[in-house]
């Protein structure tokens, strides 16, 4: 009896070692990162208006793999209807805030009413794949006035050889007739544009519009670029001296003037889109799509549905594409810049969240390579391959595919764009996201697309003749930079009423009847005198400018 007594006692040691031995066998991090934990759900605020957002990203193909490899799902609310910045001031003065919040252009309430969680020290302690994807430097510029940082940038610096580019968008059709001009100047533009319009005066039995633009309620800066643009500065609040890190500031300057006059004189030659102040972002891009449009002032993603309409269509050679268009006697078109790192927003970790700790580690994850992979890339196999040397490729029906909007939402292809993420690669050698590949960008142009390139001798339209070579201000730039509450009164007020000011004149510089533009602009220019004082926003930002240079490069200037 003893000796079957210890027979038992020596098996159920046998089978207690090798379950616990069973329980040690390697397996991937992966695996084990998503499923050793219950998954947690987080609640998020998203105030990114300018892109489709998807009503449950989670539920797709890839947001349901990360949530397996993380443990964590999110329940998204996203800005709709009334502006940012009343919907966040709403959302602060109930305190009724989610785990994690995205603000845009309004990010900086959060930040100010001391509603976000410092990240340093997460940083410091679980910022495993952080501090491999964000170096030292891009650390320092993220750091915001109090000397904390509360989100990781999703603006990484690059110029996408992907993208449509920037500036003025000319249609294909007209290039081609004209022969392949090498445009670079508004003078030699419009000749073309009236010639081009009287011998086409419709397509397909509609009116063709010389010349349209965006106008609508926060995307109306679109009909301000022109300001800016044709006179060769940077599209920003204040212009900078890279001196001295001089900040000025007129709203009323000379470039303004000669830019809407230019614009004004269209309008009176029957060009210029004479429902541009009236219509909707919607039935602009409806008109694009339409192929009527001949020029447009617009940002690149404005294009994009309406560009694959005539692609799908078959009518790609109604496509824009942009020119660095500036007047004679400008040396530089700065349309397309480089900027080293987003310091304005980005995703941030609120003091209501539940987990906060688990939020940032989330966060964290989210910078693994192979999660970027998902996020940018897609589903291996499906959306993307990989060859016999580990490089990261698309075929062409997977690019035509990945373009669908309706195989997007299923998958959830291009909803990621505010994630923190790597610069330009990732570790090992590939893209961290398909459209910085120029062999895949190449690929995913129409052929007229492809035919425009070629005539110019161009990889991208990013390079000339579409753009000059774009420059990276290292200070950044002035719309980022948060007005603290105190400076509110002297500095973010008038600068609303200078943008005010800007809504309500500039459509009547445009549709000044001929001859009474100078008289609508001195209206202009005197209201702009008597209600704006530019000295404190000069001095405001020449300081800012000047601290930015010091704490990110410790270079000082008195």
């Amino acid at each position: 009896m003893k000796f079957l007594r210890k027979i038992s006692i020596v098996v159920a040691l046998v089978f207690i070692i090798s379950a616990v031995l069973g329980g040690i066998v390697p397996v991937s991090s992966q695996k084990v990162e998503g499923a050793s934990k219950k998954v947690v759900t987080f609640t998020m605020f998203s105030a990114d208006a300018t892109v489709q957002y998807h009503p449950d990203i989670f539920s797709t193909a890839i947001g349901q793999e990360i949530t397996k490899r993380t443990g964590v799902r999110l329940k998204i609310e996203h800005f709709v209807g009334m502006d940012q910045a009343t919907k966040i001031s709403l959302m602060l003065a109930s305190g009724d805030l989610p785990d994690l919040v995205y603000g845009s252009g309004e990010h900086k309430q959060f930040i100010q009413n001391k509603a976000l969680v410092p990240l340093d020290n997460y940083i410091q302690k679980y910022g495993q794949w952080t501090k491999k994807a964000y170096s030292q430097a891009d650390l320092r510029k993220l750091r915001q006035a109090d000397g904390h940082i509360y989100f990781l940038s999703y603006t990484r610096g690059e110029v996408s050889p992907s993208a449509s580019g920037e500036g003025l968008y000319v249609m294909i059709d007209m290039l081609q007739k004209n022969n392949w001009p090498r445009l670079k100047y508004w003078e030699d533009l419009v000749p073309m544009l009236r010639n081009y319009v009287k011998k086409y005066p419709k397509y397909k039995g509609m009116p063709v519009i010389g010349m349209s633009a965006i106008t609508e309620g926060a995307r109306f800066y679109v009909i301000q670029d022109p300001a800016t643009g044709l006179n060769g500065l940077i599209a920003d609040t204040v212009q900078v001296d890279p001196k001295t890190y001089k900040a000025s500031y007129d709203p009323a300057g000379i470039g303004m003037y000669k830019a809407y006059k230019a614009l004004n004189a269209l309008w009176n030659e029957g060009l210029f889109d004479k429902e541009a102040f009236v219509q909707t972002y919607d039935q602009w891009a409806a008109k694009v799509a339409q192929g009527r449009v001949v020029t447009s002032w617009g940002r690149s993603w404005h294009f994009n549905t309406a560009f694959n309409t005539l692609r799908k269509n078959g009518e790609d050679d109604r496509i824009l594409v942009p020119f660095g268009i500036v007047f004679k006697g400008v040396k530089k078109s700065r349309y397309v810049m480089l900027q080293s790192i987003g310091t304005r927003d980005g995703i941030s970790i609120t003091k209501k969240c539940k987990d906060p700790v688990r939020a940032f580690q989330f966060l964290d994850q989210m910078l693994n390579p192979d999660i970027q992979k998902l996020m940018f890339w897609g589903i291996k196999g499906r959306d993307y391959l990989v060859d016999n040397k580990g490089k990261m490729y698309r075929t062409q029906a997977m690019i035509d595919k990945a373009r669908d909007p309706v195989y997007q939402k299923q998958e959830g292809l291009g909803y990621w764009n505010i994630w923190p993420r790597w610069q330009l690669k990732l570790p090992d050698g590939n893209y961290v996201k398909p459209e910085l590949d120029p062999d895949i960008a190449y690929m995913q142009w129409a052929p007229a697309q492809k035919k425009v390139l070629e005539a110019y001798k161009a990889k991208t339209f990013v390079e000339p003749p579409f753009a000059d070579e774009p420059e990276c201000p290292p200070w950044g730039y002035a719309w980022e930079i948060n007005v603290p509450p105190e400076k509110q009164k002297e500095i973010q007020v008038p600068l609303n009423i200078a943008n005010d000011l800007a809504r309500k004149y500039i459509p009547m510089l445009i549709m000044a009847p001929k001859g009474k533009y100078d008289e609508v602009w001195n209206k202009y220019k005197a209201e702009v005198r008597s209600k704006i004082n530019t000295k404190p926003i000069e001095e405001f930002y020449t300081q800012e400018m000047r601290q930015r240079m010091a704490d990110w490069y410790g270079i000082k200037v008195k």
